[in-house]
């Protein structure tokens, strides 16, 4: 029985549920932002996870947590390729892994990849039957509800952590406080963390560099800023640009746009937006160039956040990118009102406003987000003066 759809309709939890209960035996596999995930079902049971990014992989696991040195996983990568055998197999047969270790390993990494993609926040998914051979596999089978349970603590912990730490473009630095016996009381993981705190690097950037996955590196800035081991560098937080809620807020208004006259003009709507953007200065079609409606907001991010880092001076980039959108959004305004009239138009600017007023009540965990929406507030109060 194949089932696709998109997470934002028909989320990972109510999914997982859903072939449990009917004991489906399967494999779904879930894409978004570019990462691609899969999760092997048995007779309703998780047995595997399998994930295309890298923090997710055995190897990297095993660095990470210190069983393996960067020089032996290079060794063994290049054994197993040479081989064509799978890296787990590789580390046994070299002594550098027990095979009961190696089983936990592969449990904790089937639950860290499923964890992981209960944090997406769009993703598309698609669902076949197919028979799963677990014989002489190592695989232990997962609980899916205990997943779900335990995922939903994690989601819930991610919203305290983001309230501290905001915006993945903010800057930490090692505070006096921390002296040399509290870093010795420290875990690995946290001194390595630690060492990346230069009051240069970005949260983002030390994520990346870490090579940690992105909720376990959250939790332990979280935990070194509430130790009060790290603290904000002095740069004002109206210098730290967030392109990705920028992004968001816009995706979210040019949404209302084209839903509205896809209603009134069918598929004209492609027309009118490739009409409206071609009015754009050339530095600001090169900036939409990719920007496209038909697509889900996370292809939309992936394809402004490439052109718009290329920007060595933030706020310069950050003033173009509002701009162009802003002019983009004022084109395609004044189109509405020329084929529509003035009432439809009032009426796609009030939706707007709804969601301007909706991120302003519940979603204040950014500086950028309130910043971004009273900006745009001001443009439409200029615009809708001119509709």
């Amino acid at each position: 029985m194949p089932l696709a759809g998109s997470l934002e309709t028909f989320n990972i939890a109510n999914l997982i549920q859903f072939l449990s209960s009917d004991q489906k035996t399967g494999v779904l596999q879930i894409s978004g932002g570019g990462n691609t995930a899969k999760i092997f079902i048995k007779s309703g049971f998780i047995v595997y996870a399998t994930s295309s990014q890298q923090e997710f992989r055995l190897g990297h696991l095993l660095k990470s947590e210190g069983v393996l040195s960067d020089e032996k996983l290079q060794e063994c990568l290049q054994l197993a390729e040479e081989k064509n055998q799978q890296v787990g197999r590789v580390l046994v047969e070299q002594g550098y892994i027990s095979r009961s270790s190696l089983k936990d390993f592969l449990h904790l990494q089937a639950e860290e990849i499923l964890y992981d993609i209960f944090l997406w926040e769009a993703g598309d998914f698609e669902y076949t039957d197919t028979p799963i051979n677990i014989k002489e596999k190592l695989f232990i089978p997962l609980n899916p509800m205990g997943i779900i349970m335990e995922a939903s603590r994690r989601i819930d912990e991610q919203s305290i952590i983001k309230r501290e730490i905001p915006g993945e473009q903010l800057i930490f630095k090692i505070s006096q406080k921390m002296g040399e016996t509290e870093k010795l009381k420290l875990t690995k993981n946290e001194r390595r963390i630690l060492s990346l705190m230069d009051g240069n690097r970005t949260v983002k950037q030390v994520i990346n560099d870490s090579g940690y996955a992105e909720p376990a590196t959250y939790k332990i800035i979280y935990s070194l800023k509430m130790a009060g081991f790290i603290e904000k560098t002095w740069q004002e937080e109206s210098d730290v640009v967030n392109f990705i809620d920028i992004i968001n807020i816009f995706n979210n208004i040019f949404q209302i746009l084209y839903k509205t006259l896809k209603v009134e003009l069918g598929t004209m709507v492609f027309t009118i937006f490739a009409e409206c953007k071609a009015q754009l200065s050339p530095e600001q079609r090169d900036l939409l160039q990719y920007f496209d409606v038909g697509i889900d907001a996370a292809g939309n991010r992936q394809a402004l956040l490439e052109v718009i880092n290329k920007f060595q001076d933030r706020q310069q980039g950050r003033i173009l990118l509002i701009q162009s959108f802003n002019t983009l959004l004022q084109n395609i305004i004044s189109k509405e009102t020329e084929i529509l009239g003035s009432q439809i138009t009032r009426r796609t600017l009030d939706e707007i406003e709804q969601i301007l007023s909706y991120v302003k009540e519940y979603q204040r965990d950014s500086f950028e987000k309130i910043r971004t929406v009273h900006e745009i507030e001001t443009f439409l109060e200029e615009l809708l003066h001119k509709t």
